[in-house]
């Protein structure tokens, strides 16, 4: 026996002005649900979530967010609560959501700092993308966070320029050992960086591919007297 789709149990394909009525009422209570959820206090602001935040205080973020408790969440702009929390100079990227039915979802991304420099007369501290965003009057000032870090030597630092970015990707992939012994990265274009060490030898690293056979290669030859090791290409390294 065949059967037919779309009929009612007596065979007959519901009226037009039927599928209507049913579309109203679906509207209806869609725009109810709706109506309740942005008018009323039933899903409104009763907990704001901040997740990412380890070095940037809680407390500042939730200052600065200005976060409207008791507010419908459908009411609430998050984009405006967002825009607030990066002004921040340690915040690289945020997001707020909204997570019914009565949660803000704040999430930070932490700018990593990768590097110093001398900029304006002052020492400031770059990040991984190359964007300075604290500053301190001299080296002595600088916490100990970020006392540590090599200085960045270029003619142009910053975000838009190749060799800053080179640079920032062979200090992010030195190893702790190579990392606590670089007391600057200094070049001249991508393809010419050079470590110099904290006993004030140089290590001639070339271009920022490599990294890791390259630090291996300087391990290897470090025990050699000499005031230039060039591992720029890894498997022959050069002492001077």
């Amino acid at each position: 026996m065949s059967s037919r789709r779309g009929r009612g149990e007596n065979g007959r394909r519901p009226s037009r002005a039927t599928v209507i009525v049913a579309l109203v009422l679906a509207l209806i209570v869609v725009g109810s649900a709706v109506a309740v959820a942005y008018l009323t206090p039933l899903m409104s602001v009763r907990n704001v979530d901040v997740v990412g935040a380890k070095v940037v205080d809680e407390t500042e973020i939730l200052r600065v967010a200005q976060a409207p408790t008791g507010t419908p969440l459908l009411q609430v702009d998050t984009g405006a609560i967002a825009s607030r929390i990066a002004v921040l100079p340690a915040i690289e990227e945020v997001t707020v959501e909204r997570e019914y039915p009565s949660t803000l979802a704040i999430d930070v991304t932490e700018r990593v700092p990768v590097a110093i420099v001398d900029q304006d007369g002052k020492v400031a501290v770059m990040d991984r993308l190359g964007v300075t965003y604290q500053s301190f009057p001299d080296r002595k000032s600088l916490p100990s966070t970020f006392a540590g870090l090599p200085t960045l030597v270029t003619d142009h630092p910053g975000p838009k320029d190749p060799t800053t970015t080179a640079v920032l990707k062979v200090a992010q992939a030195l190893p702790q050992w190579l990392h606590d012994r670089t007391a600057s990265i200094e070049a001249s274009s991508p393809v010419d960086i050079t470590l110099v060490l904290d006993s004030e030898r140089r290590a001639v690293w070339g271009d920022s591919s490599q990294n890791d056979e390259k630090a291996e290669s300087l391990r290897q030859i470090l025990r050699l007297k000499g005031d230039e090791f060039n591992v720029s290409s890894p498997d022959y390294p050069a002492v001077k």
